[in-house]
């Protein structure tokens, strides 16, 4: 427990010596509510030691499932020699007086658990000040951690109203089926390919998808093409990219809604551009309608391209653009927090933070991953990719709301398989699609109704 402070601080340090005298009392006087003074503050949220104390011990006596009173709780304090620390009978003897109203303890309960989050914030700030005038400090890397420990402040157990009955939340769900564009949990976004958006319906806000493949197997060109289908439906999206430039992207984008062969999107070794004239104005014209476009592109570098750099540009681009989709390319190229972590470790701590920034923001996260390799080292032909391949990556498969693996059977020819063997509150699928090279993008093929077998 910490000690109590010195009382020429304790009138310029958030406290409220009544409020903690309050709840204390509340205790003694009605045992019933105990429990539920539990679930609201803890002992270190005391501000004076006697008081800690006092708590601390009324709570053990809970624990044991024995009674509690005045008398009970002095002879425990004395059995454990904190008799004179809280305060002796005389304290005691007033803190089974000083409630105003025994009702009223749960608001004194919150007082106190609120006084208690404004002092470790200031303890934070402090530690933030002393960080920073640390000589070789990374400023991303203590912004990241600073927001980490105000963010646990926030959702400290502190407090137990996190709870939500069971008619709020049937409510909310009545909210989303009767006014999905009002609702706070908002409508399923396309992502644009037809037999996805026919058996699944899209992307669920607030949820975590992982597009898995083989190296140059497709992965940016699926991403692309669902970022591009947002866009033309208004929806903002960020794409973050860690294997090519904002230019690049913007040229993958334009090929696919120009029809333009992409490889045109180069100059010569003349240095001249090779789009035909005709095409050429058709590019301009696109070029300004971009414009009107929501989706932002970054291609992240140094310490950006951690999933804390990520994750701050995440927080300001949804604050300042409301955007919807957050995808990033790839999982495996996100640079490490801390170079003493492994590359599983790495990839656990970037796919778990995916997850709980979509939930945080409200937004759906597209994460490109790379398949785990060492399934098919002994293998003549790659085979069909199963969860399995991702569970030696790290916790992206426990993570992931929907996992998309995408499979070229047959390296001699564009056709393509997205199996889906994991879909939240769904079943797994499989559709047959093609891959138009020039324009990036993939075509629908036959679809496969039944799907199963495989997926472990």
């Amino acid at each position: 427990m910490k000690s109590c402070q010195s009382n020429s601080n304790a009138a310029m340090v958030p406290q409220d010596s009544e409020a903690e005298m309050g709840v204390i009392g509340a205790m003694l006087l009605e045992p019933t509510i105990v429990d539920e003074i539990l679930a609201l503050v803890r002992a270190p949220d005391f501000y004076t030691e006697a008081n800690q104390i006092v708590f601390h011990a009324i709570s053990l006596l809970r624990a044991d499932s024995k009674p509690i009173d005045i008398t009970l709780l002095t002879a425990h304090l004395r059995d454990v020699n904190q008799y004179d620390r809280a305060g002796g009978g005389a304290y005691l003897a007033k803190l089974s007086v000083s409630v105003a109203s025994v009702s009223n303890a749960p608001a004194y309960a919150q007082i106190v658990a609120d006084r208690a989050k404004l002092r470790r914030l200031i303890e934070l700030a402090n530690e933030a000040i002393a960080d920073a005038m640390t000589p070789g400090s990374d400023p991303i890397t203590l912004a990241e951690t600073m927001r980490a420990k105000i963010d646990q402040v926030a959702a400290d157990a502190s407090g137990g109203g996190g709870c939500m009955t069971l008619h709020a939340a049937a409510c909310q769900r009545l909210e989303l089926l009767e006014h999905p564009e009002q609702s706070s949990l908002g409508p399923l976004l396309p992502s644009g390919i037809g037999c996805l958006d026919d058996t699944y319906g899209g992307f669920r806000c607030g949820g975590s998808y992982v597009i898995a493949a083989r190296p140059g197997k497709g992965k940016s060109a699926l991403m692309k093409q669902i970022s591009n289908a947002l866009d033309l439906r208004g929806r903002a999206t960020l794409v973050v990219s860690l294997e090519m430039e904002e230019h690049e992207i913007a040229a993958r984008i334009l090929s696919e809604r120009l029809s333009i062969d992409g490889k045109l999107f180069e100059v010569d070794e003349a240095g001249v551009c090779q789009i035909p004239e005709p095409e050429m104005q058709s590019l301009r014209t696109a070029v300004e309608d971009c414009k009107h476009s929501l989706m932002r592109l970054h291609a992240p570098k140094g310490r950006q391209a951690t999933i804390g750099g990520i994750a701050a540009l995440a927080r300001l681009m949804k604050a300042k653009y409301d955007i919807k989709v957050i995808a990033i390319d790839y999982l495996q190229l996100i640079h490490k927090s801390d170079p003493r972590q492994s590359d599983y470790e790495t990839v656990t701590e970037c796919s778990k933070a995916c997850k709980q920034l979509a939930r945080e923001l409200g937004v759906v996260v597209l994460l490109l991953s790379q398949l785990n390799r060492d399934s098919e080292k002994q293998m003549k032909q790659p085979r069909r990719p199963r969860l399995s391949d991702l569970r030696d990556s790290g916790s992206i498969e426990q993570d992931a709301d929907g996992v998309i693996f995408l499979h070229q059977p047959d390296e001699n020819c564009d056709d393509f398989e997205l199996v889906v063997p994991k879909w939240r509150n769904d079943s797994p699928g499989m559709f047959n699609v093609r891959l138009v090279g020039e324009f990036t993008k993939f075509e629908p093929g036959n679809y496969h109704a039944e799907f199963s077998g495989y997926t472990s």
